[in-house]
């Protein structure tokens, strides 16, 4: 048996062990993570009235220590320069917006614990 075939075969094993509850809710446990944060940062925007954005300044050209090998010397390296700036919100916008990241946090969590009764 060729040797790149060992670890397939591992994985797919691997893969048929996991429970149904595990297949099933990975994907929608995934998704409720990046839910919440989404939730956490909209609900810090309406505290706020604003919201902090990255804001491209430009390239800018600084002196390094180091290079890409080592340690060692100074070279010129280019830094791009990303700042941040406050941009105002339109707070019923994003309660909306709140409301249906809320939604979809509670389908989820159903689809999560449907996962669990199987």
């Amino acid at each position: 048996m060729p040797r790149f075939l060992v670890p397939l075969i591992v994985l797919a094993v691997t893969a048929c062990e996991q429970d149904p509850a595990t297949r099933c809710a990975g994907p929608q446990t995934r998704e409720l993570r990046t839910v919440e944060t989404l939730i956490a940062d909209s609900r810090s925007a309406l505290d706020r009235g604003y919201r902090m954005e990255r804001a491209e300044s430009g390239a800018r050209v600084n002196f390094c220590l180091g290079g890409a090998r080592s340690n060692v010397g100074l070279s010129y390296c280019t830094d791009p320069g990303a700042a941040r700036r406050a941009v105002a919100i339109d707070t019923e916008a994003e309660k909306r917006k709140l409301a249906s990241l809320e939604a979809r946090r509670d389908t989820l969590m159903a689809r999560i614990d449907a996962c669990g009764r199987e």
